[in-house]
């Protein structure tokens, strides 16, 4: 009688086991098409509002260094959002196979980490020719700091990708 109820119990809790697994595993196959979706949504804002920031100040004052510089700065903007949904949507994807997660992650980590590389970049230039033509010269030190915060950026990624290689990989296991 005792054999019968453990063999019970474990049947019911491999049953609930069984539940918690199904809903943990369709949980992803909603969530993640709508991130993505949230995502390129706010991307596709973003690349509007780039074109109106683009046209307003040509239009109003005829300043086309204005516009390029705002146009620009939410360019940016809408193609580092762009790039997070793209790697939500492929990091997440049912599709893809456990044994490419390293290489997966690597690529998505790199292509997000040169988007944001060139936004600091472009937003230190942008800055940098905002100050010197209102002659703010003492607030140099600020687009100074974004270029010194890029450069680092840019030498973490060189050693996470160095790191982060098969032959690395292979001398570690």
């Amino acid at each position: 009688m005792k054999s019968e109820t453990i063999e019970n119990h474990d049947t019911d809790t491999e049953e609930k086991t069984s539940g918690v697994v199904a809903i943990i595993q369709s949980v992803p196959r909603v969530l993640v098409p709508l991130f993505a979706l949230f995502f390129l949504s706010f991307a596709l804002l973003y690349a509007t509002s780039a074109i109106v920031e683009f046209i307003k100040p040509i239009l109003s004052d005829g300043d086309l260094t204005g516009g390029l510089v705002k146009g620009v700065h939410m360019g940016v903007v809408a193609l580092a959002v762009y790039e997070l949904a793209q790697v939500v949507h492929q990091e997440y994807d049912m599709s893809g196979k456990p044994s490419d997660a390293i290489r997966r992650i690597r690529r998505s980590v790199t292509r997000f980490a040169s988007v944001v590389f060139v936004a600091l970049v472009l937003e230190s230039l942008i800055m940098v020719i905002k100050y010197s033509q209102q002659d703010l010269a003492g607030f140099l030190y600020y687009p100074v700091a974004i270029i010194a915060s890029a450069a680092l950026l840019l030498m973490s990624l060189g050693v996470f990708i160095k790191l982060s290689s098969s032959d690395t990989m292979e001398d570690c296991s």
